[in-house]
């Protein structure tokens, strides 16, 4: 996977965190047959005779499950499962509740989810068995009424019903206030057990729904489908055939501009931009100073209607943001083809080696500085043929000291910190273009003579070879050390089931083993889905010491107040689903320089919880926040932060420009890169001292 691909994985999810949190699911109320009804003066419940006079109620619901939302997409929903759920809990301002299985209704789908949008059919039960809310305001306790939401859910877990964070899913037939977590508008599924309980026909003067102010009226018998707008308005449908179709708020579609102009879209894209992107102070970004920088050229490629040049310049301004969410990718070939040639023009040939910066121990957490050595040499290239070995140091390149020339190199991508960008720096530290002559000053390994060498560039071979731990599988199991499981993925998005699957095996093997340990090795993790890490990572948490969720607050755009808001937090405490799995025993999680996104929330998310101990040689890549995509002609989408994160009940970042910072950070040695190079992972050999260690301290104990 190139690194642009792993990008645009690595943001799937996040843009489905904002659905998920804020409950983004649309109704289209088309089809349906209503009643209705015009709310009485006061909140006292109408007779059952005024109330719409339907002999029957409906008997099966149908409707379609769409969304413009980009992480709403099959790779989340491997296996979608449509469910009319009890929100009693969450009328009664109680949204932190899970819904037991009788207060579900299981549905199809009669066209598949996707593409969207999919059709579903649920048959309704004689009568249900969810709680009841009394909703009439009468002032006596009354039976009330049974309430049942839409939603479409991915069956993460595989049971019949909806378990644990898969009642979070989104789509849903609802919508919910941002800020306040209040139902605004939505469609619902309400049972009468007779005709004598009520059920609002407005909101009162408080504007919200299901408070003491709102007038009712008494429901017929059996089931209607209440749809509340907005504005307070209510309407009715007792169609044999009830429509419920799930919705989402306006903001959660991602902008389109690919039918207007080069300049145009450009210049949406700034405006846009200039309102949704989350981290524009964090960055000390100047909107208009960047319009106006790159305004002449797009219009150059305007004129000539050169897309190739377009995406070339969007490509740049996406990577001098510093976000390692934002990024362009094209799919029309004209548009890569220039964007490849650009990259081989500056960095398509080399002197036959590589590079590294080393650890500095005067340097917090012995972080690389600016020493700079030959870590591979590649046979027959400029670089043996000057002599050079492992542990040769670089001093100078073209006149300049190494270090410099490494902060000059191109970078192409976009890279969430100091360090992640330094470390995608060093890969290209000795590419240059083609048949260029380089001269650098060098210091062999045990000598103090510096050398110098001029050397032509070309396509040689560097001696490198890829990590003995990278595996094209997207999730992977083994023991190690005999008694500690090591389970591997690459990503929170993909192969969902596999993922859990593999976990869950991982965990059975450890189970009652005094001296078990887990590693989780994350190392290229590109992100993922929220509701997915949130998942995976409950499963190292028992019932009597649960994980709670709200640790980071969330920010997300909202259109009626045009700025990022605080997002109403999900404060739930969260178990293994799968209880005799739950794990508590040591728990070590391995990271590098592009685990990004969900990968960096996932392992954040223990470390706040003392939970694990993070070890890796450097921090994440500090990619903070949901993501959105703009699309633009020319088959260019630009992908941007849309939303921002910070530590629960602060003003800190907790990931962007930051990064997970290690708790035991390994150092980058000339020794630890060449047992790398030998096939060797002193990562994993730190992860597994620090097991036995802790193992050893609990025994003595």
């Amino acid at each position: 996977m190139n690194m642009k691909d792993q990008f645009r994985n690595s943001g799937e999810r996040y843009s489905l965190m904002l659905a998920m949190l804020i409950a983004v699911l649309a109704l289209t109320g088309c089809g349906q047959t209503t009643t209705p009804t015009t709310a009485p003066a006061a909140t006292e419940a109408v007779p059952v005779s005024d109330a719409p006079a339907v002999e029957t109620g409906p008997v099966s619901i149908v409707g379609e499950v769409s969304s413009k939302a980009v992480g709403v997409m099959p790779s989340i929903y491997p296996d979608p499962s449509v469910v009319l759920i009890d929100v009693s809990d969450l009328i009664m301002g109680q949204s932190d509740i899970m819904i037991d299985d009788a207060s579900q209704i299981m549905g199809t789908f009669t066209t598949p989810m996707f593409p969207l949008p999919g059709q579903y059919r649920v048959d309704l039960p004689i009568q249900p068995r969810a709680a009841s809310v009394d909703l009439d305001n009468n002032g006596t306790e009354d039976e009330g009424v049974q309430i049942f939401s839409l939603v479409v859910a991915s069956n993460i877990i595989g049971n019949s019903y909806l378990q644990h964070l898969e009642q979070d899913s989104a789509p849903r037939s609802y919508l919910l206030d941002i800020a306040t977590g209040d139902i605004t508008d939505g469609s619902f599924l309400v049972y009468a057990p007779d005709d004598l309980q009520g059920f609002p026909t407005a909101f009162g003067a408080d504007g919200k729904w299901f408070t003491a102010d709102d007038p009712t009226m008494s429901l017929p018998k059996g089931y209607s489908v209440a749809t509340l707008g907005a504005d307070g308005s209510v309407t009715f449908d007792r169609s044999a055939e009830a429509v419920i179709n799930t919705m989402e708020h306006a903001e959660v579609a991602a902008p389109d501009f690919s039918e207007q102009g080069i300049a145009e879209s450009f210049n949406s894209l700034i405006d846009t931009l200039k309102t949704r992107y989350s981290y524009t102070e964090l960055r000390q970004l100047d909107w208009e100073q960047i319009r106006a920088e790159y305004l002449p050229q797009v219009e150059e490629a305007d004129a000539s209607q050169d897309f190739g040049a377009y995406y070339l310049l969007i490509d740049q301004l996406a990577n001098s943001i510093n976000d390692a969410h934002v990024s362009a990718t094209s799919y029309n070939i004209d548009a890569v083809t220039a964007h490849t040639k650009g990259l081989l023009s500056q960095a398509g040939s080399n002197v036959g080696a590589t590079a590294i910066p080393i650890s500095d121990p005067q340097l917090p957490n012995n972080a690389p500085g600016d020493t700079i050595i030959v870590l591979t040499v590649g046979e027959d290239g400029p670089g043996q043929q000057a002599g050079w070995v492992p542990g040769t140091e670089i001093i100078s390149i073209n006149g300049q000291p190494a270090v410099d020339h490494l902060y000059d190199t191109p970078i192409v991508a976009s890279a969430g910190t100091d360090e992640s960008r330094r470390v995608l720096q060093t890969q290209f530290l000795l590419s240059f273009p083609a048949d260029q002559k380089v001269t650098f000053e060098y210091r062999l390994p045990d000598s103090d003579e510096v050398l110098s060498a001029t050397m032509t560039t070309g396509d040689y071979d560097t001696g490198t070879k890829a990590p003995p731990w990278k595996s094209a599988a997207p999730v992977t199991y083994e023991q190690v050390s005999s008694n500690y499981a090591v389970i591997r993925w690459g990503d929170f998005v993909n192969d969902i089931l596999a993922k859990i699957a593999v976990l869950e095996e991982g965990l059975a093997h450890e189970a009652g083993n005094p001296s078990a340990g887990v590693i989780l090795d994350l190392r290229g993790n590109g992100g993922g889905w929220i509701t997915l890490y949130e998942t995976m990572a409950s499963y190292f948490f028992a019932a009597d010491n649960p994980m709670p969720t709200h640790v980071f607050d969330w920010y997300y755009y909202d259109q009626n107040a045009d700025e990022l808001i605080l997002a109403f937090p999900l404060d739930r405490e969260l178990s293994s689903p799968q209880p005799w799995l739950a794990y508590s025993g040591p728990l070590v999680v391995l990271i590098d320089e592009s685990c990004a996104s969900a990968c960096e929330y996932f392992t954040q998310h223990l470390q706040v919880l003392d939970r694990a101990t993070v070890i890796a040689q450097y921090g994440s890549k500090g990619a903070g926040g949901p993501i959105d995509r703009i699309a633009l002609p020319g088959d260019i989408t630009f992908q941007y932060t849309m939303g921002r994160t910070t530590f629960a009940g602060s003003a800190e970042y907790n990931i962007e420009a930051k990064g997970v910072v290690p708790d035991v950070r390994g150092p980058v040695t000339l020794e630890s890169e060449l047992a790398k190079v030998r096939g060797e992972d002193p990562v994993m050999q730190a992860a597994i001292a620090e097991l036995d260690r802790v193992i050893s301290e609990a025994a003595a104990e």
